[in-house]
């Protein structure tokens, strides 16, 4: 066991396995000095309290909990107290619905703990945890004016009048004339979500999205997203014509970049190395659309750390291209937004609904 250090990260640990708690506490003991368990908690309910008193710098929470189950907890705890919160359960793996869940209502990352002999495993995945942990630490999330909650059906939307039964145009799978790339990190998932169930379907116009997500969430992502939304919504495959009214999302570990010519762009992928510390890079998918759509883009960076996405909305406005932004107040992470702001290269700042209406105005023009 090594003495924390003056600046260790504080973290709170909840789950309802003493066990669990104990194993998680030694662990993160273990380190270099540079993470402190502040506490534990044994189910939802003590964890929003602790996080109210205690404000921890970080929460490791699990899902499955008497009186309030992780996703709950998760949802109160950035509605009261906005905290970095690492979702570490056997029901957050690789790919599962629940972990993208998470991700919407505003956990920073997720873990799977190891199945079968846990004490053996549990420790294959320490130093991963430590981490993500002290990556959650620089993270400061915003409490969200808007609320999103679960996913809305086709019938549901129109009921709301977002999408107007008859309104929108037919379906037709026709290559895309015009390219729309969006940059999202932290706190994207629920952006996304809230994005594109307003979005309307444009024959013409084809998304491109780079969530910066760890490998194997992908495909998750997409189909969350699909549930809202009425455009059709899938991970990213190599050499596919990109058509109108169709989402595309960058596939983890890997660089998506745009070939070809207007009305017949192609997916490709790039094994470059990271750029700015990510893979996707939203940078260099946006230097693709660019190069490849000239005028015919559009360039929206939504919520996240760091700077990615900001040359490639200067790219885009290069050539002509319209640039979007999330405004502040809805962002958990005002850090890639700001970044475009601050270069001068953003045409318009706006709240995800705002945004949808500019989207849709502007799409709508295209014809």
């Amino acid at each position: 066991m090594v003495a924390p250090k003056p600046n260790a990260v504080r973290v709170l640990v909840v789950d309802d396995s003493y066990f669990m708690r104990k194993m998680v506490q030694d662990m993160l003991a273990d380190s270099d000095g540079s993470v402190l368990v502040l506490d534990t908690a044994q189910n939802g309910l003590e964890a929003v309290e602790k996080t109210k008193t205690l404000k921890p710098d970080v929460v490791t929470l699990d899902v499955e909990m008497p009186n309030m189950n992780g996703l709950e907890a998760l949802e109160k705890i950035m509605a009261e107290r906005p905290t970095p919160v690492i979702m570490l359960s056997s029901h957050t793996g690789e790919g599962t619905a629940t972990a993208i869940r998470a991700l919407e209502l505003g956990a920073v990352d997720c873990l799977a703990k190891p199945a079968g002999r846990a004490l053996e495993k549990m420790k294959d995945i320490q130093g991963e945890l430590i981490e993500k942990i002290k990556m959650a630490s620089a993270i400061r999330p915003r409490q969200r004016v808007s609320v999103f909650s679960e996913p809305l059906s086709a019938a549901i939307l129109e009921k709301r009048g977002i999408f107007p039964k008859g309104s929108l145009p037919p379906k037709e799978d026709k290559p895309a004339r015009f390219v729309a790339a969006i940059a999202s990190s932290t706190g994207g998932p629920r952006a996304l979500n809230e994005l594109f169930s307003r979005l309307q379907r444009n024959s013409s116009v084809a998304y491109v999205i780079v969530q910066h997500i760890s490998v194997g969430f992908t495909k998750a992502l997409a189909r969350r997203l699909a549930e809202v939304s009425r455009l059709d919504i899938s991970e990213a495959e190599g050499q596919e014509t990109l058509l109108g009214g169709h989402v595309y999302v960058a596939p983890g570990g890997s660089h998506l970049v745009l070939e070809g010519l207007p009305g017949r762009y192609r997916v490709a992928f790039s094994d470059s190395p990271p750029r700015l510390g990510v893979k996707p890079s939203a940078d260099i998918m946006m230097e693709s659309v660019a190069a490849v759509a000239a005028k015919n883009c559009l360039g929206v960076v939504l919520t996240g750390m760091g700077r990615d996405g900001t040359d490639g909305l200067k790219a885009i406005r290069a050539v002509g291209g319209r640039t979007f932004a999330q405004d502040a107040e809805s962002c958990v992470v005002y850090g890639m937004p700001k970044s475009a702001v601050d270069a001068g290269i953003v045409d318009r700042q706006l709240a995800l609904p705002k945004m949808a209406e500019e989207i849709n105005a502007f799409l709508i023009k295209l014809g």
